[in-house]
């Protein structure tokens, strides 16, 4: 598989924009935003979620497919909320990224994403949300706030979430943040 780069990104995008010919929003989330957000070198799979008209979801699914055997890129369909309940306003904090064809790309809400890579509090996320804050994509007065909205709702969303742990990895990460 081929290490994720902005130019990489970019070079995923247009062949999107070659082989489906519909309209459609994209999202891409997590280390592939941060990617061509300029907060991460690169990252290791193209993580994105997308909204096409239900008629020519077929059409788009096999587009990503052909890209990516084709390329060798590891795509994978994924979202901050399938992991925690989003805070309010998200859509809003969708940042439009451009148009490559009939499709319109934007970042998924930084601070969703933020979210969820504390919620799974491993190394690489939290130097993810480190890095985050020092290139301004959010900040952490804001995120302190989304994380206090989120919390309380953790433990009714899912079986496997659990709100102590997330508290826990939300002080670890400032702790860090602290120290870098």
């Amino acid at each position: 598989m081929v290490d994720i780069t902005s130019q990489v990104l970019r070079d995923f995008l247009n062949q999107l924009a070659r082989c489906y010919r519909f309209p459609g929003r994209l999202y891409l989330v997590g280390g592939s935003s941060l990617a061509l957000a300029a907060a991460k070198v690169s990252t290791l799979d193209i993580d994105l979620q997308f909204d096409v008209p239900a008629e020519h979801r077929e059409a788009f699914i096999h587009c990503l497919r052909q890209i990516g055997q084709q390329s060798q890129l590891s795509i994978e369909q994924a979202s901050p909320d399938q992991f925690i309940p989003l805070p309010r306003g998200y859509r809003d904090r969708h940042q439009f990224i451009g148009r490559y064809g009939s499709i319109d790309v934007f970042h998924f809400d930084f601070y969703s994403v933020a979210l969820s890579k504390l919620h799974r509090g491993n190394e690489k996320d939290f130097a993810d949300v480190i890095e985050m804050v020092r290139q301004g994509l959010i900040s952490l007065d804001q995120l302190r706030g989304y994380f206090h909205e989120v919390l309380p709702q953790l433990d009714s969303f899912d079986i496997s979430a659990d709100a102590i742990d997330f508290e826990r990895n939300f002080s670890l990460f400032e702790q860090r943040l602290a120290q870098n």
